[in-house]
């Protein structure tokens, strides 16, 4: 039986052999013990928290969160470099953009330093805090769904859509295809949370995956454009303050030239010609804006896409998308036009067909004409309508202090409610029917008159003032006019 005397011997000789290897340290007084701290807390002397030493006394906690504040409060640009030029496109810090600090786990971290394994460990630890090599890190994390969402609105205006090869059939040259760039939100996020860890970065530029044009100047060396399948004209004036108007046709003509479709592909009209910018060439030109003439910019390409939509309906390929103008238009018989609106209001056509086909488009004078080329002549299209119902349109008077005697400002047109028809004759017997309703709204008469004018003296609905010569007003028909 071992006495009680002889086991506190024991264990004292244990004790001071599991300290042996640390005596160097005890003897020098170089080990030093947990500090106290305000909290209750115990942490190393000379322990630096992201990169700060913790006061002696501090309360860890609030330590650890006011240097967790101060990271999420950091400022950071998201930009987009395009070569040497830079643009900012966000600025927030990092906690708007979703970074965070689990305040909580960075204290017991914090905190357990110096607690666990052995003494030989714990005193190196306590060493290495003393000279100030240890360094509990903040670790923080980050939401990317916050990035991802606010860079969604910004994900349009930076996106870039690859443009397709395509033949230039005037000049009998291929013109080179461009790549397009896709915003990387997600990768946003990842480079916002490396920033969160290194303080230098400010800011962080913004990544894109590359989009390729599915149309490349090898693919077009394979097409075969042999088969005219469709032909269409239209025209335009140039005159007086139609000028900007010729020159936007001039501009979307430009981009619709030599587009290639390939077999099954869809293709949007709005994302061939682009916005309807100064930026992309376009003038500010008259156009239809709910029932009425106004200016804005773009004026003119209602009429080449109407006359896109005439080639591709004659050439048997699916419309997938399209809407009629608010009112007939005068180069294009009802039924076959086309309005568009960037980016809200577009025409969609597909190419059905094993083959590719190819669009070739010219400008010349007051006439656009437009050609549907191909490996073959598959179907013959007929196009029939007929006026189900009529609407009459009203008046609408507008006092104007600038003019002297009453003006009409735009005539009146009746509205229209037709059914259009494509009948499709395919080489192999086969007969194919296509109807839809065209609706074209009342156009208003618009009258303008000087203040206090009797609206009762105007002339009859659908007539003008008399002329000077003292003849009598004659009626106006209800003809189209130019638009989009």
């Amino acid at each position: 039986m071992v006495s009680r005397a002889r086991w506190l011997q024991l264990g004292v000789a244990c004790l001071l052999g599991a300290a042996g290897a640390a005596g160097a340290w005890a003897a020098a007084g170089r080990w030093l013990p947990l500090a106290m701290t305000q909290d209750g807390g115990r942490v190393l002397p000379g322990l630096r928290l992201d990169g700060q030493a913790v006061p002696a006394g501090a309360d860890v906690r609030a330590f650890v969160q006011g240097r967790a504040q101060a990271l999420e409060r950091r400022r950071v640009r998201l930009v987009v470099k395009d070569g040497d030029q830079v643009r900012p496109v966000v600025e927030a810090t990092l906690g708007e953009l979703g970074v965070h600090v689990d305040v909580d786990e960075v204290t017991a971290r914090a905190l357990e330093q110096g607690r666990a394994g052995d003494w030989l460990s714990r005193a190196h630890l306590a060493d290495r805090a003393r000279r100030g090599e240890l360094d509990v890190p903040l670790e923080p994390g980050i939401d990317p769904g916050v990035v991802v969402e606010r860079l969604l609105a910004f994900k349009d205006d930076l996106d870039v859509a690859a443009v397709p090869a395509r033949l230039d059939l005037e000049r009998h040259e291929t013109v080179p295809e461009r790549d397009g760039r896709a915003l990387d939100p997600w990768g946003a996020a990842d480079g916002v949370a490396r920033a969160a860890l290194d303080a230098s970065v400010v800011e962080i530029p913004l990544p894109f995956q590359p989009v390729h044009p599915r149309v490349t100047r090898a693919s077009l060396a394979r097409i075969d454009i042999s088969h005219v399948m469709a032909s269409f004209d239209t025209f335009f004036s140039r005159h007086g303050d139609q000028g900007p108007r010729a020159r936007n046709i001039e501009v979307a003509a430009s981009h619709v030239e030599g587009l290639v479709i390939d077999p099954g592909q869809l293709v949007s009209f709005n994302e061939i010609v682009g916005p309807r910018s100064e930026d992309n060439g376009f003038k500010k030109a008259f156009e239809i804006l709910k029932g009425e003439m106004v200016e804005g910019t773009g004026g003119g390409t209602c009429q080449v896409a109407s006359t896109l939509h005439a080639i591709a309906f004659y050439g048997g390929l699916d419309i997938v998308q399209r809407l009629p103008h608010s009112r007939p238009s005068a180069y294009i018989p009802t039924g076959l036009d086309a309005t568009v609106v960037y980016p809200t209001v577009d025409l969609k056509i597909r190419n059905p067909y094993a083959f590719p086909v190819v669009v070739h488009t010219s400008v010349s004078g007051n006439k656009i004409h437009m050609d549907l080329l191909g490996a073959d002549k598959p179907v013959e299209v007929t196009f029939g309508k007929s006026v189900v119902d009529t609407k009459p349109f009203t008046r609408k008077v507008v006092e104007d202090p600038g003019v002297t005697k009453p003006k009409r400002k735009q005539k009146g047109i009746e509205g229209l409610e037709l059914i259009r028809a494509r009948v499709l004759a395919f080489r192999d017997g086969r007969r194919k029917v296509e109807s839809s309703r065209d609706v074209y709204p009342p156009t208003t008469e618009i009258w303008l008159v000087p203040p206090g004018y009797d609206e009762s003296t105007l002339p009859p609905l659908g007539e003008d003032l008399p002329k000077d010569d003292g003849s009598k007003p004659q009626a106006q028909a209800t003809t189209s006019v130019p638009q989009g």
